[in-house]
């Protein structure tokens, strides 16, 4: 499994980073799929859609982040994306409806912000680009 992982690292950083997006642009793009695509909006706004979203960019990103780490060993991605991870929590699932958003998208903002760093580090430190 861990050869697989290694063997396709760059094309998991490519899919983290965009679920990560996806993720941006869903809870970005809700209070105008609210308010114009009422109709369209019931599945957009589906709970467990966020849900999968979040869970499956935070499996990729600590495959990553932790492989990574053991390279280039700084500690910087895995607490930003811890942050992301909580943040995304509280807002999935301690605070209202009313404030989930606010929560969501900081924590994707900055599971982005992890990955982008991640990804710098891992460019820098890596001699073999063809894993």
């Amino acid at each position: 499994m861990l050869k697989r992982i290694r063997k396709h690292s760059h094309l998991l950083h490519k899919t983290g980073m965009t679920l990560s997006l996806l993720c941006l642009v869903h809870c970005l793009a809700m209070p105008f799929v609210i308010t114009l695509l009422p109709l369209v909006a019931e599945g957009f706004l589906n709970h467990t859609l966020e849900i999968v979203l979040v869970i499956s960019s935070l499996i990729i990103a600590v495959l990553l982040l932790t492989k990574d780490y053991k390279i280039h060993h700084k500690l910087t991605p895995l607490i930003l994306l811890l942050s992301a991870a909580i943040l995304q929590y509280i807002g999935l699932f301690v605070v209202n409806e009313k404030h989930e958003s606010l929560y969501v998208i900081c924590g994707s903002i900055l599971m982005a912000i992890s990955y982008i760093i991640n990804w710098n580090m891992h460019q820098k430190t890596c001699s073999n680009h063809s894993h």
